[in-house]
């Protein structure tokens, strides 16, 4: 059995560092910045995207080597370079401060762990494997993808204000959850 607790966190606007500037952490930074997070990249070198994006001031880069400093300030680090012994450094550095740590090649080092995400608007499907198997983690997330389109963001859009509405007309919690029931079974 797992030890993880399944939680979306509100990371807008926080300083998230991502230890390693290739492929793997490329793709952890598109992420990042998808959520609104202040990115800073901690490598000496970049892909040519973490690039483009430094240029654009959509990323903070530091083209120096890691150490425990770069943690300053940081809400959660990815330790995502392509050297085992650095990120096992960062993991250590980051418990030792209290911050959130992803280890991008060992879950067992992770203070969290990253599911494959399904998005559809303000729908988020999260689907984990607590790092046991991201194969599969990704082919359910394929498989789910097939069953909510880009609709359900809509939807999300459509049942937020009626939600509104009903909460004012019907101050009753259990009338207002039997409504949400008749209403659920029609979608």
């Amino acid at each position: 059995m797992s030890g993880y607790y399944p939680v979306n966190l509100k990371i807008k606007n926080k300083k998230c560092v991502v230890v390693g500037g290739g492929k793997v952490a490329e793709r952890k930074i598109k992420l990042l910045l998808e959520k609104g997070a202040l990115v800073t990249v901690i490598s000496p070198k970049i892909t040519s995207l973490l690039e483009k994006l430094w240029r654009a001031t959509k990323v903070n880069h530091l083209p120096v080597a890691y150490s425990p400093s770069s943690l300053k300030d940081a809400f959660l680090v990815i330790a995502a370079s392509n050297d085992r012994t650095v990120n096992s450094r960062v993991a250590k550095d980051a418990d030792q401060l209290g911050i959130l740590v992803n280890v991008v090649d060992s879950p067992a080092e992770s203070s969290f762990i990253l599911p494959a995400i399904l998005s559809r608007g303000d729908l988020t499907i999260a689907v984990s494997t607590a790092g046991r198997s991201p194969a599969l983690a990704r082919k359910i997330k394929e498989d789910l993808a097939l069953m909510y389109s880009d609709e359900y963001g809509d939807l999300i859009e459509m049942l937020a204000q009626a939600r509104k509405r009903i909460k004012r007309k019907y101050p009753d919690f259990q009338e207002r959850k039997k409504i949400w029931k008749r209403i659920m079974e029609e979608i």
